[in-house]
């Protein structure tokens, strides 16, 4: 299943949000875009299977766009809508393209299995 960026349709949209903004946001303007010196937490509810999200170049194609960083770390839900529990996904986010477009590390994926 394809990414439904912020430039979809309206009814379409769905983006990841970043849930650490306020008193203990530590996002600094002098943050490294290709180091991995991002501190965003991220959360992201989808139909997508996990593989798909990691075996996409850049899963988020407006990762720059949301203010997505390399090192940032995304915490994902994702159902089929026929298993009885959702799959839990933990990775790190890495290898921000000049197109602004996220990736997500397989090397530091923690994933749950459907039960």
């Amino acid at each position: 299943m394809a990414y439904s960026g912020s430039t979809a349709a309206s009814t379409l949209v769905n983006t990841p949000h970043r849930i650490d903004h306020g008193g203990l946001a530590a996002r600094s303007l002098g943050e490294s875009t290709s180091n991995a010196e991002g501190r965003g937490l991220w959360f992201y509810n989808s139909t997508n299977l996990t593989t798909d999200m990691v075996s996409t170049g850049g899963f988020f194609t407006d990762g720059t766009r949301l203010g997505m960083r390399n090192g940032d770390c995304l915490i994902s839900v994702q159902t089929t809508g026929t298993e009885t529990a959702p799959r839990i996904m933990i990775a790190g986010i890495f290898g921000i393209t000049t197109g602004g477009a996220a990736r997500i590390s397989t090397a530091s994926m923690i994933t749950s299995t459907f039960a």
